[in-house]
C-alpha cells in the first residue's frame, strides 16, 4: 500500500476504516459472529449520529420529520462520487442511489464482503436515532450486489414546498454547522465500534482494533492515525465542540 501525507479526510477514509475493522473482527471470530458484532456496533454508531441530528433540530425549533432529517444530515458526500434520484415523492418517498463512495472504496480495495455490514444497518440506525417513529425500508444495497441502493421513506411526502424548506435550512439554519468534517466521522466510527467490539470480545478486542489501525496507518500515515485517536475522549452522545471544528 502507498502511504499518503495527512490532509483533509474524505469518505474514503471512513469507508476503509469501516472495512478494515470489519475484516479484523471477521478474521478473529468468523463471519457469522463477526457480522453480528459489526452490525450491532454500526447500529450504535448510527443511533448516536441520529440523536445528534435530533438535538440540532430541536435546538432550532424544528420537528423531527423526514424533511428535517434530510436537512440535518451530518455527512456531506461529494456530488461527483454520489448519485441519487427520487423515483417517488409522495406519499412515500423512494430513493435510488447508483453510486456511493463507500461502495467504490470497498470494491477498489477488496473489502466489499466486510463493508457491506455497514450498509445493512446504517441508514435505519440514523433514522431511528433521529426519530424512532419514522420508518425507513432498505430494499437493496450496492454493497450486497444490487444494481442500486433502494430505500423507501414511509409517508415522508417530499413535496416541492417541503424540499424548498430543506434547501433553505441547508443554507440558512442549520446550514453548514450541521455538517461535520470526515475526520470527526472517522474518529467517531473508530471509537464507537471499538467500544462495542470490546464489550463483545473483551481483551481480544485490542488486537482486532490494532490490526485495523495498522491497515489505516499503512495507507494514510501516522499523522492521520493520530487524528483518529485524538477523538478517543470525545463524547459522541453530545453535540461537538464548535471551537474544534470552525
Amino acid at each position: 500500500m502507498s502511504t499518503q501525507t495527512v490532509g483533509e479526510f474524505t469518505p474514503t477514509h471512513h469507508a476503509l476504516m469501516m472495512g478494515w475493522i470489519s475484516k479484523a473482527v471477521v478474521e478473529a471470530v468468523g463471519e457469522e459472529e463477526g457480522e453480528r458484532i459489526i452490525r450491532k456496533a454500526v447500529v450504535e454508531y448510527g443511533n448516536q449520529r441520529g440523536r445528534r441530528m435530533a438535538m440540532r433540530a430541536e435546538a432550532n425549533g424544528h420537528s423531527r420529520t423526514f424533511a428535517n432529517y434530510v436537512s440535518y444530515v451530518e455527512a456531506k458526500l461529494p456530488m461527483r462520487d454520489f448519485k441519487m434520484e427520487f423515483l417517488e415523492r409522495s406519499p412515500d418517498v423512494r430513493g435510488r442511489t447508483s453510486r456511493c463512495p463507500h461502495s467504490d472504496a470497498w470494491a477498489e480495495n477488496d473489502l466489499m464482503q466486510y463493508g457491506r455490514f455497514f450498509c445493512m444497518e446504517i441508514d435505519r440506525a440514523l433514522v431511528q436515532g433521529f426519530n424512532e417513529d419514522l420508518v425507513l425500508e432498505v430494499n437493496g444495497t450496492l454493497s450486497e450486489g444490487a444494481d442500486y441502493c433502494d430505500m423507501t421513506f414511509r409517508e415522508a411526502d417530499f413535496t416541492l414546498l417541503k424540499m424548498a424548506g430543506v434547501a433553505w435550512k441547508k443554507v440558512v439554519r442549520p446550514g453548514r454547522t450541521a455538517v461535520m468534517p470526515w475526520e470527526y466521522h472517522v474518529g467517531h466510527l473508530y471509537k464507537t465500534l471499538a467500544e462495542v467490539i470490546t464489550e463483545e470480545l473483551g481483551v481480544q478486542a485490542s488486537n482486532v482494533m490494532a490490526a485495523a489501525l495498522e491497515d489505516f496507518t499503512g495507507r494514510y500515515g501516522e499523522a492521520a492515525t493520530e487524528k483518529v485517536l485524538s477523538y478517543q475522549d470525545t463524547d459522541f452522545d453530545q453535540l461537538p465542540d464548535p471551537e474544534r471544528h470552525t
